[in-house]
């Protein structure tokens, strides 16, 4: 294994002579191991060494006891360590996520504040952070990433080297590595190492994926685990050709400044779907800012656009708007349209999806008086979702009470008693219906007890909101306050379409 290490080590690059390597060590045996290599590999080139214990606040005694192993075991090799300290579970009470991403941005947190610190007193050589991530993690993460619905960009999973904060390199020398070759290397070496008691709870999404899916995927296959990781270098390589296949393309299909551009239809359909999809990926990405909150369904509702009629738009994440115009598909901002993060939540136990709550890669939607206008002299609103798509149209009502249709996810609200600005987005507190023609109220969490709706999912449900009130609880009843009347004059239809949004189902 050491000698695989570093054969790696030198074919890619990682560590040149003169560098100052930053390891990461949390004195499990991933990293343990890591340092150990990273000792010897010292030996054979000249570069400087150092770690980085975050002490995470999560474990009390045990977490304590951790850092004091990663101090003892580098004094034992001459090695300096700093030690951090951070309020993991404050931050992810502050920012609303969860323990996992919270502990991550902290870490990456420290590693940046010792290269700054680092690189102070540093005048030739790189800097490097090592981290000790090996075959098994890649695998998570690309498990993690399929059923997250990501394409084939984000299934190369994490890369051996990247670009990191500050002008340093972060690195991963031991990417090929299984967890058995790992443990096998510091049983030779008679080398203890600590044990993370919180590896072994499932509430974690990775510890799931550690635990019950990885163990099955190996009874089908005992290399299951070095199949995916080779799998993923090979998607980081399609990935690398496809995204210099786009950016020589971009100009040919494209024109314009980066957050207003026109997309020409005729050139652009020339390519394969696969290139059109990296194409557009890119253009939406250099248009935003970040590729962080656009995902396959905002590339797909752009890519239909090309098949509308002119005047048809959409509104996208970062207060994009995609709008089918003659010669193409126009994207710009748009600054009428405000769009809200939500932070990012977890799935909840039961494995659901990622939803418009409290936390992701959700997203709310306001519909401005500008949007309302046009929709007024009758052009479709769409929005693309995280797990769907919703279409809104206004039309005059020609008074047949029996024409409103009786299904799950299309409604028909009464527009003319809708006054202020409507938004689509997950529940709030002080969110209520209004129940009745004399206009009595309920609770909208009143509503979701009284309907059995399981406390799990009921922060993955759309809403169509008026300020506190909600008119639509999407699959669910619209509010009696703006119920279809037969002198209603114009209609509001809502429809949403994809992922589990079947119009199969009665009310």
């Amino acid at each position: 294994m050491e000698e695989e290490v570093f054969r790696k080590i030198r074919q890619e690059g990682l560590i040149e002579e003169g560098d100052l390597v930053i390891a990461g060590l949390s004195g499990g045996a991933d990293s343990v191991c890591m340092l150990l290599l990273l000792a010897g590999y010292r030996e054979k080139i000249g570069f400087s060494l150092c770690a980085v214990h975050v002490e995470h606040g999560i474990r009390g005694e045990e977490s304590r006891r951790d850092a004091g192993f990663a101090e003892a075991l580098c004094k034992k090799h001459g090695i300096s360590c700093r030690t951090f300290y951070a309020d993991v579970p404050g931050y992810a009470r502050r920012c609303g996520v969860g323990l996992e991403e919270a502990a991550r941005a902290l870490r990456h947190d420290c590693f940046a504040q010792e290269a700054v610190r680092q690189r102070a007193g540093k005048t030739e050589g790189g800097i490097r952070i090592a981290l000790a991530h090996h075959a098994g993690d890649l695998a998570e993460t690309v498990l993690f990433q399929l059923v997250r619905g990501s394409g084939f960009a984000g299934l190369d999973g994490m890369r051996s080297e990247r670009t990191y904060p500050g002008g340093a390199v972060l690195i991963r020398p031991l990417l090929m590595c299984t967890r058995g070759e790992i443990e096998a290397y510091l049983k030779a070496c008679g080398q203890e190492y600590c044990e993370d008691s919180t590896n072994m709870d499932v509430a974690y999404s990775r510890n799931r994926l550690r635990h019950r899916v990885l163990p099955e995927l190996t009874l089908v296959n005992s290399r299951a685990v070095e199949h995916i990781a080779r799998t993923a270098g090979l998607m980081g390589e399609l990935a690398d050709y496809f995204d210099w296949q786009a950016a020589k393309l971009l100009p040919l299909v494209c024109s314009g400044e980066a957050e207003d551009c026109m997309i020409y239809r005729k050139v652009f359909l020339e390519y394969p779907p696969v290139l059109q999809r990296e194409l557009l990926l890119r253009i939406l990405a250099r248009a935003a800012g970040s590729r962080r909150d656009l995902g396959t369904v905002h590339v797909e509702a752009v890519r239909e656009l090309f098949a509308s009629q002119n005047g048809r738009y959409l509104t996208l994440p970062y207060r994009l708007r995609a709008e089918r115009v003659y010669d193409g598909v126009r994207i710009r901002r748009d600054e009428g349209e405000r769009r809200v993060l939500l932070g990012v939540k977890e799935a909840d136990k039961a494995g659901k999806r990622q939803v418009p709550g409290k936390a992701g890669e959700a997203v709310e939607f306001e519909v401005t008086q500008e949007t309302l206008s046009r929709m007024e002299q009758g052009q479709e609103f769409v929005v693309a979702l995280p797990d769907g798509k919703m279409y809104m149209k206004i039309f005059p009502f020609c008074g047949k009470m029996d024409e409103i249709p009786k299904k799950k996810y299309t409604k028909w609200l009464n527009y003319d008693k809708i006054k202020g600005r409507l938004q689509i987005r997950g529940r709030r507190p002080g969110d209520f219906l209004v129940t009745d023609d004399q206009g009595h109220t309920r609770k909208l969490r009143e509503y979701f007890i009284g309907e059995k709706i399981p406390q799990s999912i009921r922060d993955g449900i759309w809403l169509l909101a008026e300020a506190s009130h909600i008119l639509w609880v999407t699959g669910g009843r619209i509010s009696a306050g703006c119920k279809i009347e037969e002198h209603t004059g114009k209609i509001l239809e809502v429809r949403i379409t994809g992922g589990s949004y079947y119009e199969d189902q009665k009310d």
